[in-house]
Formats: C-alpha cells, structure tokens, sequence
C-alpha cells in the first residue's frame, strides 16, 4: 500500500508461536485499522481491515492479542468524521486474523477516550486465565475494563484519584500467574508513574500506589523527534512464582544529570546539547507495594537519545527484555537504529545493548519529524 501506517502493535499467540497478529494505524488510507496475520511465525503475511463500526469515521491507537480457545482480539479507538467522540471499541478473529467481527465498546458512556492498552491474563494457574484487560484515559482520569466469559463490565472502572492532577495519559496494564492485575499511567502534572492492583480479577482496585517521579512531564522534544516529540508513558509487566512477586515498569526520561532535570532543559532541536533521553527501570519485589531507585538500563557517554521502549516479561522464565530506539550511531541525533537488553536475574543487572536493525532510520529528511514521524 502507498498510505502511511504508524502506531504498531504485534503480538504471538502463547499457545501457538506460528500464528503472528500485528495492527497499525491507517488514518490516511480508508481511515479503518490495518490488520496483519501470519500463521507460519512471520515468514509470510496477509492484511486485512477492521469493519467499521456505527458512525466511526477512522480508527487509532491499536493493540492485539490471543486467548487460548485461538481467538485473537483487537482493540481501537473508533473515532467520528469531526473527530468529537473518541470511544473504545473490541473486535475479535475466530480465523487467525483473516476475518474481524465487533465485539463490544469498553469505554461505555464514556467518548472522551484515548491511548487505550489491553492484555489477555495467559497463564494457565490464573484463576482468571482467559480475561482480557483494558486501560485508557478519558481527559484527567484513567479507566479500566474487563472481559470473563460472560462479556465485558458494563460500566468501566476509574482507578485514578486526587493524585493524578494532570493527564493519565500513557497507560498499560499486565497481569501475572497468580491472576493479580496491574494497571499504570503517568500523570502530566505531578509527573509521577502510579499503579493500581487488583486480586479480584479486575472486579475492583486498590489505592494508586507512587512507583517514581519522573524529570519532565508528558512529551520531551529532542533532535530526531522534535515535532512528535517523545511520550513519557509506562511499559510494564509482573511475574510471580511461590517464592517471587515481581512487578516492573520501564519509561523514558531525561538523563537526571546536572542541567538536565526539567522541561526547560530537553534538549529540543539542539545537537549539541548535553541533555539527553535515556530509558529508565524500576521494579516492585513485593507485587507492587514498594519499588527501587529508578536506573538507567545503558547510559552511555555519548550525547546521544534513547525512546520509545517496549517491556516484554517471559511468562514461564521470568526473563525481562526491553526494546528501544537509540541515536547512539549519529553524532548528528537524528537517525537511529532500534536496540534490545536483557536482564536474567529479574532485572538486578542488564546485558549489553544489542542491535537489532541493520539500518537506521533517517529523520533528516523533510517532513520526517512532523505528523510523518
């Protein structure tokens, strides 16, 4: 296709690594989300759509997964022509991907919402195996929703307070193999991460809980991402065993070095300036009542920007991977290639960065930094 896709998501079924589905956004095109399926582990692809839904003009922000009966799902924002009413919407595929169905609008009476994540609890000594997850914001607050066997709750779930002050927006949620859930959200005006915990499969939550506070807030502008600009928002994920009850959470921040510590200091369009972005881990080893120092997981020397990480925990070994984007290789901190870490002692140390692009992408162009980004 020659229109633009953006905002990615891919996930492999847990039960069968062959079977590979992703979805983008397809906003220029005919507006409907960009579905993708492979069925033999990402040597061959198909692409479909999803069907558009009552008034829905368009869709963003979307996000994929499976349930063990071999259902892949898909949630999106389904978005009317004059862009006023923002609601979540779930589809579902009995057919690999091939063919997508309307299943439910999560958001309830809500039409305000935005930047939705959704996750299927995996785990087969889960009590709540098979339940799907949901997180978005709706202006300040953030919301969450679940999915048992008997549908989606019909009234989703405030779990921000008088903490949040500013906007929960930049959420995710993950659940572990006891069944715990655990939602997150930074808010842009204290700029501290939060989550919330639920032992009742996501039927009610607990008290936010401060995990870190972050230097800037919200967006970060540096040379290769200038105009889009960086989000500060969460990637997490948990892990529990009869003797461990992990909980982690990975962002991107400024580097907390002297002179870069607040918004006024980002390094914006300036190459040589010495504030830099660098991704940031803390975890939780108690189920998420306390956390560590945040660190930085590869803090170079160079003045260079790291962003857009994505945390994966496996399931079965507890091993943490985290990927991201680095300018490392550009003295000129526009173009970059996309790295991989990994840490086997529950994130208490962390392997070298390895890289996985063989070439790098190229903000120097015209347009790339704006809306193409």
């Amino acid at each position: 296709q020659s229109s633009p896709r953006s905002e990615s998501d891919i996930r492999i079924n847990y039960w069968n690594p062959s079977q590979i589905i992703g979805a983008s956004n397809n906003i220029s095109g005919s507006g409907f989300q960009a579905q993708f399926y492979s069925l033999d582990g990402g040597t061959t692809w198909g692409q479909t759509y999803l069907p558009g839904y009552g008034s829905d003009a368009f869709n963003s922000d979307p996000t994929v997964d499976w349930t063990s009966d071999g259902t892949a799902w898909s949630s999106t924002m389904g978005i009317n022509s004059a862009g006023t009413v923002l609601q979540v919407r779930m589809y579902k595929s009995t057919d690999q991907g091939r063919t997508w169905t309307y299943d439910a609008t999560i958001s309830g009476s809500r039409t305000t919402t935005d930047k939705q994540m959704v996750w299927v609890d995996h785990s087969a000594s889960s009590p709540y195996k098979d339940y799907i997850y949901a997180i978005w914001h709706d202006g300040a607050p953030a919301y969450m929703n679940r999915r048992n066997a008997s549908g989606w709750l019909s009234t989703p779930i405030k779990v921000s307070g008088s903490e949040t002050t500013g906007t929960a927006i930049g959420s995710d949620v993950k659940t572990n193999s006891y069944g715990d859930v655990f939602g997150f959200w930074p808010d842009t005006g204290s700029r501290g991460l939060y989550l919330v915990k639920s032992t009742n499969g996501g039927a009610s939550y607990g008290t936010p809980t401060k995990l870190a506070t972050t230097y800037d807030s919200y967006d970060i502008g540096v040379p290769a991402f200038n105009g889009r600009r960086i989000l500060i928002y969460v990637t997490a994920g948990a892990y529990r065993t009869a003797t461990k009850n992990l909980v982690y959470a990975v962002w991107t921040d400024l580097s907390g070095e002297t002179g870069c510590t607040s918004a006024s200091s980002e390094p914006g369009s300036s190459t040589t300036s010495a504030c830099k972005t660098r991704i940031w881990f803390a975890r939780s080893t108690n189920g998420g009542t306390s956390w560590s120092s945040p660190v930085k997981i590869n803090n170079q020397t160079n003045k260079n920007d790291q962003f857009n990480p994505w945390l994966a925990v496996d399931e079965t070994s507890g091993a943490i991977g985290v990927m991201y984007y680095d300018t490392v290789e550009d003295t000129g901190r526009k173009k970059t290639h996309v790295y991989y870490q990994s840490s086997f002692d529950d994130g208490a140390t962390w392997g070298t960065a390895v890289k996985v692009t063989t070439a790098q992408t190229d903000e120097t162009s015209s347009g790339a930094d704006s809306g193409n980004q």
